[in-house]
C-alpha cells in the first residue's frame, strides 16, 4: 500500500501558516482598535483575502518546497519573501479596487511583526514535531536500504541529510558481504541470501534497492514481484522503469534519489483520512458500549473463574509491527501454556489455531465468544490506531514466525476488528490459506464504500451468530 506524502506535506504548512495569519490578523486588529474582529464584522473581508492570497502566493511560488530540508536562516528568507511578495499583491489589489482606505496602517505594522515572529516559531515547531516525534513513531513509513557495500554508507548518508518527515531507516543490508555491522549508525540486518527471510519476519514498509549490479537481473526481477506479493512498498532506481510488475508503479524520490515505486495498492491520503474518521468514530461509539458491558462482563467472569477481567496479548500488525490485543478473558489462565498441548486437535489448516470445543474456555467464555461480546475491548486499539474497524485479523506471535511471502501481505494495511474472513463464515472456513485469499481481495479492491458494507453485515452476522463458535 502506497500514498503519496507530499501532497499531506504542503497541507500541513499551508494550514499552520493559515493559522498564524488569522491569530496575527486578530490580534493586531485587538491591539490597535481594542474589541476583537468578529464583534462588529470590521475588517473580516480583509482577513479572508489575505488568506487567501498567502495560499495564492504560496502555492505559486512553489514556497512550500524542500520546507523540511530547509535551514534556519533558508527558512527565515523564505518565509519573508512569501510575506512580502503577498503583502505587495494585497496592497496593490486594495488600491486598484479603491478600498485601501479601509487600511489601517498601524494594523498591518502590527501584523507584520507578530505574524512573522509567531509563523516563523510555529514552522519551526511543525519540522520538530514531524521529524523528530512522527518520524520515530509507530505511524512512520520503516524503510530498509539494500545496496553495495561500497554504496551503501554514502546513501545512508543522503537519505539522512533529506531530513524526510516520513520516513525512518531502519537498516541495511548488502547484497555483498562486508563483514560490516553498521552503517552511519545504522545496523546492517541482512545480506543477499537472508533478505527475504528479514523483511517477511521483521517490521518493514518499503524497500530502497541501488545496486547497478543488479539491473535487469533476475534476482532483482524475483525481490521486486516477492516484496510486492507481501504488500512492501518497492522503491527501484529509475532505469528499473521497465520491470515486468502486476501492480502499480509511479515515479517517485527516495531522498535525492529518482526511483520508480512499485506498489500493490495506491491510496491517497483523502482515502487515508476517511478510514481513520470512520475509525475514530465507530471507536468512539465501541468505547460507551465497552463501558455498559464492563458493568455486566466483569463480574461474570470473576465469579466464573480465577484470573484477570482483560486479556492482553502480543499481536502482529501492520508490516510487523508489535502491539498489544485486548479482550474480555474468555480462557482459563493456563490457556496458552495448554496450547501446545492441543496443537494436534488443530481444525484449521495452516498457519491459525481453531479449535470448536477447546477445553480452555470457560463456561462464561463461550457466551461471550458466541455473541462476540469478548472482542469488544478492541474498540481501544482501534481509537489508539493500532488497529482498524475493518482489517485482516491480526496474527499472534506464533503464528508470524511461520510466515511465507505469500503470507506478509496481509499485513500490508492495518489489522482489523472485522473483515471479509468474519462475514464468511469464521469458524467455518478451515483452511489458512482462504483466509489469505480473503484478506488480500480486500486489500487489492479497497475502498471506503467496501468497510461500510462490510461493517453492516458483521452486524448481521453477530446477531444470527453465522460462523461464530
Amino acid at each position: 500500500m502506497y500514498q503519496k506524502k507530499k501532497e499531506l506535506e504542503t497541507i500541513l504548512i499551508m494550514l499552520t501558516d493559515l493559522f498564524c495569519l488569522s491569530v496575527s490578523f486578530v490580534m493586531s486588529f485587538r491591539i490597535r482598535f481594542g474589541r476583537w474582529l468578529w464583534q462588529n464584522g470590521e475588517g473580516q473581508w480583509i482577513l479572508l483575502f489575505l488568506l487567501l492570497v498567502y495560499l495564492a502566493v504560496g502555492l505559486i511560488t512553489d514556497a512550500y518546497h524542500h520546507f523540511f530540508r530547509r535551514g534556519m536562516l533558508e527558512e527565515l528568507r523564505k518565509m519573508l519573501e512569501l510575506e512580502a511578495i503577498a503583502f505587495l499583491v494585497v496592497l496593490s489589489t486594495l488600491y486598484m479596487l479603491h478600498r485601501s482606505e479601509e487600511l489601517s496602517r498601524l494594523v498591518f505594522g502590527y501584523f507584520l511583526l507578530i505574524n512573522t515572529v509567531l509563523m516563523y516559531a510555529a514552522r519551526q515547531l511543525l519540522k520538530q514535531l514531524m521529524v523528530k516525534v512522527y518520524r520515530n513513531s509507530k505511524y512512520s513509513s520503516r524503510l530498509l536500504v539494500i545496496a553495495n557495500p561500497q554504496r551503501a554508507a554514502e546513501i545512508v548518508r543522503n537519505i539522512a541529510r533529506y531530513n524526510e518527515w516520513y520516513r525512518q531507516v531502519v537498516g541495511v543490508a548488502l547484497t555483498e558481504d562486508a563483514g560490516q555491522t553498521e552503517l552511519e549508525g545504522i545496523p546492517v540486518v541482512a545480506y543477499r541470501d537472508s533478505l527475504l527471510d528479514f523483511v517477511i519476519h521483521n517490521d518493514i514498509d518499503e524497500v530502497f534497492i541501488a545496486d547497478e549490479k543488479l539491473w535487469g537481473s533476475a534476482l532483482l526481477e524475483s525481490w521486486v514481484c516477492e516484496f510486492g506479493q507481501m504488500g512492501i512498498i518497492v522503491n527501484v532506481n529509475i532505469s528499473e522503469f521497465d520491470i515486468d510488475y502486476a501492480g502499480k508503479k509511479i515515479l517517485n524520490r527516495v531522498g535525492k534519489y529518482a526511483v520508480v515505486t512499485f506498489a500493490r495498492n495506491i491510496f491517497s491520503n483523502r482515502q487515508l483520512f476517511l478510514k481513520r474518521t470512520l475509525d475514530i468514530v465507530g471507536s468512539l461509539v465501541g468505547m460507551v458500549i465497552l463501558g455498559v458491558a464492563v458493568l455486566f462482563v466483569a463480574p461474570a467472569i470473576k465469579l466464573d473463574s480465577p484470573g484477570p477481567v482483560f486479556f492482553g496479548q502480543t499481536r502482529i500488525g501492520k508490516n510487523g509491527r508489535k502491539f498489544t490485543f485486548y479482550k474480555f478473558r474468555s480462557m482459563y489462565v493456563d490457556a496458552e501454556a495448554r496450547k501446545k498441548e492441543l496443537l494436534d486437535q488443530n481444525e484449521v489448516k495452516g498457519l491459525m489455531f481453531k479449535m470448536e470445543d477447546d477445553p480452555r474456555i470457560t463456561r462464561v467464555g463461550r457466551f461471550l465468544r458466541r455473541t462476540s461480546i469478548d472482542e469488544l475491548p478492541q474498540f481501544w486499539n482501534i481509537l489508539k490506531g493500532d488497529m482498524s474497524l475493518v482489517g485482516t485479523r491480526p496474527p499472534t506471535e506464533d503464528e508470524f514466525e511461520h510466515y511465507e511471502v505469500q503470507h506478509k501481505g496481509r499485513l500490508s494495511m492495518t489489522p482489523g476488528l472485522t473483515g471479509l474472513w468474519q462475514i464468511s463464515g469464521r469458524s467455518d472456513i478451515r483452511d489458512f490459506d482462504d483466509v489469505v485469499k480473503l484478506d488480500m481481495e480486500y486489500i487489492d479492491g479497497w475502498n471506503i464504500w467496501k468497510d461500510i458494507k462490510i461493517l453492516l453485515l458483521t452486524v448481521k452476522a453477530v446477531l444470527t451468530r453465522k460462523g461464530s463458535r
